[in-house]
Formats: C-alpha cells, structure tokens, sequence
C-alpha cells in the first residue's frame, strides 16, 4: 500500500503551488521559469497517473503485428514488442509493397501512440 497522497497528487499540489502562489510574486523572467518547470511537472504527472503505455491496448495492438511473441503482458515485454516494432519501421517492413493489413496495423498503433503523447504533454492540442 502506497502513503497518501501519492506520486501524482503530490505533483499536481506542488505544479498548482508552483503556478498560483509562488508565480505572482516573482519577476517575469523567473515567472517564465516556474512556468517551465510546472509544465514539465504536469507531463510527469499525466504520465504517471497514464502507466507503462501511453494509450490502452498497445500491447495488443503490437501483438497483431508479432503473435509470435511471449504471451506474457508484463513492461519488459511492451518495452521488448516496442523496440521490435522500431526496428521494423527503421527497416521499412509496412513501407508500400508489404503486408497491407500490417501496414494499416502500423499505422493506427502510430497514430494512437502520436495522440496520446499529445494528450500527456498538452492535453488542450486536441481541444
């Protein structure tokens, strides 16, 4: 059992004390610093509070691509599917001439990785 409050509660009171209190009082300069680092401190809590993927169902999206692989749903094995599925693209396994349904496969698992990076490190891009 973790202490309260956690990893991601203690990171959104200090990004929030960080922007709403201390902020006000400093120069402009400084102010863009704090906003800087209360930035950086929201993507490491949106990540946090996310896990291991960015997005549910990667580990079953890069199995279609390789049902070969372990069974096993652990973060070694994403990490292990993930450098398999980069290597793969640097190769150009879904460049045009491929597997069709790999290639569209591919491509959606890119896409909802790219929009859920998005949403981690500026949840208004997609509003």
């Amino acid at each position: 059992m973790r202490n309260r409050p956690n990893a991601v509660e203690l990171l959104d009171v200090a990004e929030r004390t960080l922007s709403d209190e201390v902020a006000p009082d400093l120069t402009a300069r400084q102010r863009y610093h704090v906003a800087l680092i209360a930035s950086a401190m929201g993507i490491a809590r949106r990540e946090l509070a996310g896990g291991v993927s960015p997005f549910d169902g990667e580990i079953d999206e890069l199995r279609k691509l390789y049902p070969a692989a372990s069974p096993e749903r652990t973060e070694a094995a994403l990490d292990r599917l993930n450098r398999l599925f980069a290597a793969d693209l640097r190769a150009g396994r879904f460049d045009k001439g491929g597997n069709e349904h790999d290639r569209k496969t591919a491509l959606a698992l890119l896409r909802n990785d790219v929009l859920a990076r998005l949403a981690e490190d500026n949840p208004r891009y997609a509003k």
